[in-house]
């Protein structure tokens, strides 16, 4: 039963959070912190700092109350703060600007999504990647990727990051299911897949089609009998009238379109740009987090899955 507990505890999702963290000077410390025999020196993953046990975590003596105003519960984040981290209820990895070193021990306030609660804690380094010879982009901020362990965590804030972490990883898992039965089904029958969209696209332009010609021709014949009615013209008078407002209606349309198009084709460039900047430093960040047994497993099914679609499926 504790066995199972400890690994529903340790379960860990990938995620974004708004996050600070501050290293805490060793002579903050009311007393040596050398409880931490149990750490192992190997800085592949953060699995092994999550087997650390929290009875020896909670040995970690109290910090001094006097924290930077940055890092107490009442200070506000902003957008520039959200990070990439592999969180559990025990410690996270995460990119940062400094260099650490292994037991080095942090402040850490982290803003979860779905809460306006911040958890405030502290943690001690696990391990500190240099990413500056990795494959991450040279003009990223974050040089370096830490694992910590959490220590001396209050009680109400281990079970709120448990709660949030069950609730996306169960999130995350029905969506990647979705992904992944899209995957297949392409993959699987794609003629079939494609014919359907295409048939979609093709109804969906119709009916587009039909609604703008339902709605030109109420609007023509609401106009012809509002003018008829104002100025008692006949039925070519109210024609021509009736024409130029619409030429002149879809003219000044065609302005305002003019206007609004370009910034709004920049807005969307810019934001596409942005979500795959953001989904390429993802998988950079999931990748670089992998062991050197998950990285290879990852490539064998890669190749594996490419070599029997090219072999059986075409």
């Amino acid at each position: 039963m504790t066995k199972n507990k400890n690994r529903r505890v340790f379960f860990r999702i990938y995620d974004e959070v708004n996050l600070f963290y501050q290293k805490i000077d060793e002579k903050l410390l009311t007393e040596p912190y050398s409880t931490f025999e149990n750490i192992s020196n190997t800085p592949s993953s953060t699995t092994d700092a999550e087997k650390i046990s929290q009875d020896s975590a909670s040995s970690l003596p109290k910090l001094a109350k006097n924290l930077p105003d940055i890092l107490t519960p009442e200070s506000q984040f902003n957008e520039s703060e959200t990070r990439h981290v592999n969180i559990s209820a025990s410690g996270m990895a995460f990119n940062c600007e400094d260099a650490l070193k292994e037991g080095d021990i942090l402040v850490i306030k982290i803003q979860l999504a779905s809460s306006m609660a911040a958890i405030v804690t502290y943690s001690q380094v696990v391990y500190c990647k240099n990413l500056q010879s990795d494959d991450s982009p040279s003009d990223s901020p974050h040089s370096c990727f830490v694992g910590a362990h959490f220590v001396n965590m209050k009680d109400e804030d281990r079970k709120l990051l448990i709660k949030y972490v069950d609730k996306k990883r169960g999130l995350q898992n029905r969506v990647n299911g979705v992904i992944l039965a899209a995957v297949i089904t392409v993959i699987a029958v794609p003629d079939v897949v494609f014919g359907l969209l295409f048939e979609f696209v093709h109804f969906l332009f119709e009916l587009i089609l039909h609604i703008i010609h339902i709605v030109f021709e109420f609007v023509e014949s609401g106009l012809d009998h509002l003018i008829e009615h104002l100025f008692h013209t006949d039925l070519h008078q109210t024609q021509v009238i009736v024409f130029y407002i619409i030429v002149f209606s879809v003219l000044y349309a065609l302005y305002r379109l003019v206007r609004v198009l370009p910034p709004f084709c920049r807005r969307c460039k810019n934001s596409l740009f942005a979500a795959c900047e953001q989904q390429k430093e993802s998988v950079l960040f999931y990748w670089r987090e992998q062991s050197l047994i998950n990285k290879l497993k990852i490539a064998v099914i890669g190749v594996v899955a490419i070599t029997c679609y090219v072999f059986f499926g075409m």
